[in-house]
């Protein structure tokens, strides 16, 4: 994975990956990123400090047609400052340690194609292939209900629906004789 980083806070680490192999690139400004990613240099993913106008680069990207998930990172526990860079364009929030070396070998595990960051359950397809969207649909839904307890408004949370949403899928459910957890019980009720 081809990695640029934006941001002073990132040059060390920047330097310490790239010298354990990783394929990454840094700059210290929006407008030099900008310039590396239009002379061709491109990139897979798009770190910036949190200090760093994030909503200035994704707007540059857009115009330009960059297609990068952009990402902030911090060495701070800012949830404010995280939160505003989400709602400016950024994809996730990192915090990352305070140690240039350890920033570093986090940078080439990202960077480093043979590393497997994500656990990747690979029954998961014989659990859904050839069910219809319906089935495996209302079984996230009963099973995300059932993770939170039967607190609708959390589940529907999770989910991404609204709670009005989610409470007349559940009214189907319960008259086509599924198993619905009643509200904040954690337990079954409905059809046995």
């Amino acid at each position: 994975m081809r990695l640029l980083t934006i941001g002073t806070q990132l040059t060390a680490a920047v330097q310490i990956a790239a010298d354990r192999g990783a394929s990454a690139t840094h700059a210290d400004r929006i407008d030099a990123a900008m310039a590396m990613l239009r002379s061709g240099t491109g990139a897979d993913l798009v770190m910036v400090d949190i200090a760093i106008d994030i909503r200035d680069l994704v707007t540059r990207l857009d115009a330009e047609c960059i297609h990068v998930p952009v990402v902030a990172c911090g060495t701070r526990n800012d949830a404010p400052a995280a939160i505003a860079a989400i709602r400016a364009g950024a994809r996730e929030y990192i915090p990352l340690p305070p140690d240039p070396q350890m920033i570093g070998a986090i940078l080439a595990a990202v960077a480093d194609d043979t590393c497997e960051l994500v656990y990747r359950d690979e029954g998961i397809a014989n659990r859904i292939v050839g069910r219809t969207v319906a089935d495996v649909e209302r079984d996230l839904i009963l099973e995300t209900l059932r993770h939170c307890l039967g607190n609708r408004t959390h589940a529907a949370n999770l989910l991404g629906i609204s709670v009005r949403t989610l409470r007349n899928k559940l009214t189907v459910y319960a008259a086509d004789g599924v198993r619905v957890p009643p509200p904040n019980s954690g337990e079954v009720r409905g059809a046995a």
